[in-house]
């Protein structure tokens, strides 16, 4: 089931690939649980993200919405080229 617009209004803007046109809606799960978005269907809208941003003639880059994507699923949406990119945290590790 895709994302209801009143799901979608309660997003703040930080849960969106893009902000400020509030577009390819990609939320943590700690912003799906307040705006009642199941888990389940928090993994559909990352992946339904990353399949149209893959898109030709849409207004996202894939390459921008992967690492966005890859970023707040820790590595475990599948997407176009296999599992997507997560970015290096800056944090220091634990010795």
């Amino acid at each position: 089931m895709a994302l209801t617009a009143r799901q979608r209004a309660k997003l703040p803007r930080s849960a969106f690939a893009y902000p400020a046109k509030r577009a390819y809606p990609v939320p943590t799960r700690l912003q799906a649980a307040k705006a009642g978005i199941s888990e389940s269907q928090r993994q559909r809208t990352l992946r339904s993200a990353l399949s149209y941003s893959a898109r030709s003639g849409t207004s996202g880059s894939y390459r921008h919405v992967s690492r966005v994507v890859g970023r707040r699923s820790a590595g475990a949406v599948q997407g176009r080229q296999g599992r997507a990119r997560v970015q290096p945290s800056r944090q220091r590790r634990a010795r």
